[in-house]
């Protein structure tokens, strides 16, 4: 996070809530472009130095990631990068298929509108090659099509993995050559929504779920990427209140 002061102060407006704001953004950033690893501690005092900003304010940046899922803090110990195991990842998909596949259904049966889903794509193919922009362009499009079906609940499991499936398309980047290539995958899938046959449209969301799922689960069963019994403790921050 080095010699990126610079970048959070030209991103706020000189107050402190903006430079936390700024700070968080900056954070965020690196999060979703999957630089920074599942369970690294992110101590406040760190943030500050490197980011050239105050601890308060650098504790305010932490907090607000904290509260949208990105990291997770014990009381009394330094926050940390969300930590995924394999079977984190079989649970999300799991969830995924459910939601996912009965609103591909309510849409091929209704011959619903996918204008929504259709604008979106068109957002994602704006966000270019920089891997920043993916995860929310890939959760922007599997909401519209999850919002296409109409049904408030299906929409509202959907939004309660929101976090957690942007985190992980964050670990997907390494899976495609360019962003580019995830956007022409999704292009497939709308393409396959909207010529009307529903075994086609399953088996294509089906695929594309199983890719990712295949994918994630062989990283984090790798040595080292798993939240396992053997990872170590988060280091207490002596100036962290207890």
């Amino acid at each position: 996070m080095g010699g990126i002061a610079e970048d959070v102060w030209a991103g706020a407006g000189g107050g402190s809530a903006s430079v936390a704001e700024a700070a968080a953004a900056h954070l965020r950033r690196m999060l979703l472009r999957g630089v920074l690893p599942a369970g690294q501690e992110l101590r406040d005092t760190d943030i500050a130095s490197r980011l050239g900003i105050a601890r308060p304010t650098a504790r305010a940046a932490v907090a607000a990631l904290v509260g949208e899922g990105l990291l997770e803090r014990r009381p009394g110990h330094s926050a940390r990068v969300r930590t995924f195991t394999a079977a984190d990842v079989h649970d999300i998909h799991r969830l995924r298929r459910l939601v996912e596949g009965e609103a591909v259904r309510a849409i091929v049966a209704g011959d619903l509108d996918t204008t929504g889903i259709r604008d979106a794509l068109a957002a994602f193919g704006r966000a270019g090659d920089d891997w920043e922009n993916g995860p929310d362009a890939d959760v922007r499009f599997h909401l519209a099509v999850v919002e296409a079906a109409g049904s408030p609940r299906l929409t509202r499991s959907f939004r309660s993995i929101g976090t957690e499936m942007r985190l992980l398309v964050a670990l997907l980047r390494t899976r495609y050559r360019s962003l580019g290539e995830l956007y022409d995958e999704h292009s497939t899938l709308l393409a396959a929504l909207e010529a009307g046959d529903l075994d086609d449209a399953l088996h294509a969301w089906e695929a594309h779920l199983d890719d990712a799922e295949a994918f994630l689960v062989a990283a984090f069963d790798r040595p080292g990427t798993a939240d396992t019994p053997d990872d170590p403790a988060p280091t207490p921050d002596p100036q962290e209140p207890r």
